[in-house]
């Protein structure tokens, strides 16, 4: 698989939700081709070091969301998406980490010109 699922475990978000998360968007910005295979349920629950029913969960809801499937033999494959469905996914979450962004900048007291320079940097610099 050519990402990598970083897992929090203080964050509050179960962690098959954050596998879930961070396969759907890896899917729908194009990192997880169609044909690729994520790795077997009992392989990545050993990199993660997780329960293997945390990894079965987080595939299951995504053969239910219909961006991956099980194929006999092959495992879950990445099947195609309606581009429009994986444009409005990435700009939801997009929007979401804005709105996490800005309350963060206002709780550090920043003017918006300093998060403006702070976005800059960053853009800059990923």
């Amino acid at each position: 698989m050519a990402m990598q699922i970083l897992l929090s475990t203080s964050s509050g978000v179960p962690m098959y939700e954050q596998i879930k998360t961070q396969i759907r968007s890896a899917i729908y910005s194009g990192d997880l081709p169609v044909g690729d295979r994520l790795p077997s349920l009992r392989q990545l629950a050993a990199d993660l070091r997780v329960s293997l029913m945390t990894v079965t969960r987080a595939y299951n809801d995504l053969v239910a969301e219909r961006v991956v499937v099980n194929e006999h033999g092959r495992g879950f494959v990445v099947v195609a998406v309606d581009p429009d469905q994986a444009r409005d996914a990435l700009r939801h979450r997009l929007d979401a980490a804005v709105t996490d962004v800005i309350g963060a900048a206002r709780d550090a007291r920043l003017s918006r010109a300093e998060l403006d320079t702070l976005l800059d940097e960053k853009w800059s610099t990923t």
